[in-house]
């Protein structure tokens, strides 16, 4: 299939691993399975990769939330019904250190892109039962996920916001953040799960803390296992439950509460 900006993609996988740096596409795709075959068009990467005998995408998005709307977007025109983003967070906790993984329950809206797609009122969240299922296996792949709240910026550099104008401003951003229980702050979940809501597929993503004391070769390490968990957490979901059905293979329906057990 011709995308206006992944290029011509031929593949039937209904699950994609998102990540925004594009080298890590061809780590996570060899480490989750076997590679099939690869794509490279204007600055997005994408692998097939086959795992457990399903093909499965992985992706890069780049940085932010308007380049990660488009691979989305068109990848759900090829018809990828289930995205996972797995990817780096700063940690805005004290108790959440370089290396711990975080696993978004929901965004604070704090950029442009999803604002585009929903109301500001509307809360941006991933997929409750693909959100369950990647929790679950997080936990039993021993990862100890910190599962909550999660932040969605546009400037990178706010996180040190020294000389900025508004530097007086974002330092009360951080401590009312921190103050509110907010795990962690990236740029392109928020986005991510705004496209899945407005194109009715599921999404769902995961992060590791990071800061200088972790090395790029440990980062990478940890950021495969999480990436296997959350594949075998994404695969374990019901695949003809993905759209327009109102329960999921639990039998519980589709927006109907159900209580979480604290992990």
């Amino acid at each position: 299939m011709r995308l206006h900006h992944l290029g011509d993609i031929d593949s039937t996988a209904t699950t994609a691993i998102l990540t925004g740096d594009p080298d890590r596409v061809p780590l996570l795709a060899d480490h989750l399975g076997k590679v099939v075959r690869q794509w490279s068009q204007r600055g997005y990467v994408l692998a097939e990769t086959e795992v457990e005998g399903q093909p499965l995408l992985v992706c890069s998005t780049g940085i932010g939330g308007p380049s990660t709307a488009i691979a989305v977007e068109e990848l759900a025109q090829l018809g990828v019904t289930r995205f996972v983003r797995v990817g780096t967070c700063g940690s805005i906790q004290r108790h959440i250190n370089a290396g711990h993984v975080v696993i978004s329950t929901g965004c604070v809206r704090d950029e442009g892109t999803s604002h585009q797609y929903l109301p500001p009122e509307y809360p941006a969240v991933p997929d409750f039962f693909l959100l369950r299922a990647i929790v679950d296996a997080a936990v039993e792949d021993g990862h100890a996920p910190f599962v909550g709240p999660t932040h969605c910026k546009d400037a990178y550099y706010a996180e040190k916001p020294d000389g900025f104008p508004l530097a007086g401003q974002w330092r009360e951003r951080w401590a009312g953040l921190r103050a509110s229980r907010v795990l962690a702050t990236e740029m392109e979940a928020a986005t991510l799960f705004a496209v899945a809501t407005a194109r009715d597929v599921r999404a769902a993503a995961l992060f590791v803390a990071t800061d200088d004391t972790l090395s790029p070769e440990r980062t990478r390490e940890i950021l495969c296992a999480v990436a296997a968990s959350a594949v075998r957490g994404a695969l374990s979901t019901d695949a003809d439950s993905d759209t327009d059905t109102d329960t999921d293979s639990d039998g519980v329906g589709v927006g109907v509460g159900k209580k979480e057990e604290h992990l």
